[in-house]
């Protein structure tokens, strides 16, 4: 019984190191600075997520919803995907919602209605 634990120990080992490259792997492709993405003023928001998903993110939109028209603004700071959706598209009253799948789902932004009572 005794030879069993330094194998056991040993299994953790591999085990925990295993875990870090997967965390590690999925946090560089969150960044879209790691892929390489050259974003300037004046691009139309569809090439913007063309550009994205062919470099991995997957990301879905209705062509009706994100016209050619679109087009970014300024040039985004954000680092992460989730922030670099978010400020590319809040302009535009859109956002991003992430999937169990793992994919981006372009959506417009429900607005509250504002209730105004009635005087009596």
């Amino acid at each position: 019984m005794s030879h069993l634990w330094p194998i056991l120990a040993m299994l953790f080992l591999v085990a925990t190191c295993r875990a870090g490259e997967t965390a590690e792997w999925r946090a560089s492709t969150n960044e879209p600075g790691a892929a390489r993405v050259w974003l300037h003023p004046g691009l139309p928001i569809p090439t913007v997520l063309e550009s994205l998903n062919s470099k991995g993110f997957r990301i879905s939109y209705k062509p009706d919803q994100v016209p050619p028209t679109m087009i970014l603004i300024e040039r985004p700071k954000a680092k992460q995907i989730d922030t670099l959706l978010r400020e590319i598209l809040s302009p535009y009253d859109l956002h991003a919602d992430h999937t169990i799948y793992g994919e981006w789902k372009v959506k417009p932004i429900k607005k509250k209605k504002i209730r105004v009572a009635a005087k009596q």
